[in-house]
């Protein structure tokens, strides 16, 4: 049985939704895309219940225009235990493809900050995709011959702004979420926002 004290010191937050699509407004650079995400959040969280990782599956748009939606409607459920707010929940999903010679190559990266305000409603929220950009003319030559494109060695470095500077990324696309979030305990501890 948990004393008030216990009870008091932490606060719960729960997360449900789905990663509902990629959309590239010029087209994809390949022919089956699927995405891979995986929740951070800061030292004093703990992971409750959920699975800190997933995977979509192979998804196209062949069928529709080019640059329909590509819809994965992937679930995502997570339940974290924290003390303080320091280190809030990030979601990080990296965009992978099967190119024209079937060889797998990365197509990008999406950073998401879960929402802090859980309204008890689905909220709908839009993560731009940003795509490593090779950092010379041979990198380039060299990426287009062999159907790859350039990869982060650890996506991690995206979740602190400070370790991105001097990468060279442009926007490529976006993924779409639906998120609900909810919280509990946090008046208790005195947190209002």
């Amino acid at each position: 049985m948990e004393t008030n004290t216990t009870a008091a010191s932490y606060f719960n937050i729960f997360i449900t939704g789905h990663l509902e699509s990629a959309n590239f407004p010029l087209g994809p650079e390949a022919k089956d895309i699927f995405c891979r995400y995986e929740a951070f959040a800061g030292p004093d969280w703990e992971l409750v219940s959920g699975t800190k990782n997933g995977i979509t599956q192979l998804a196209s748009n062949r069928n529709g225009n080019f640059n329909d939606p590509i819809v994965f409607n992937m679930p995502i459920e997570l339940t974290y235990r924290s003390t303080n707010v320091f280190g809030w929940p990030q979601l990080i999903v990296c965009v992978y493809g099967r190119t024209r010679w079937g060889i797998e190559t990365s197509l990008g990266y999406s950073r998401l900050h879960v929402p802090v305000f859980g309204s008890g409603t689905n909220q709908r929220i839009v993560a731009p995709i940003l795509k490593p950009r090779c950092s010379n003319a041979m990198a380039d030559v060299t990426s287009w011959i062999t159907g790859r494109n350039p990869e982060l060695k650890d996506s991690k470095i995206l979740l602190d702004n400070t370790k991105t500077k001097g990468l060279s990324i442009e926007s490529y696309g976006e993924i779409e979420f639906v998120l609900n979030v909810i919280t509990r305990g946090s008046a208790r501890l005195g947190l209002e926002y």
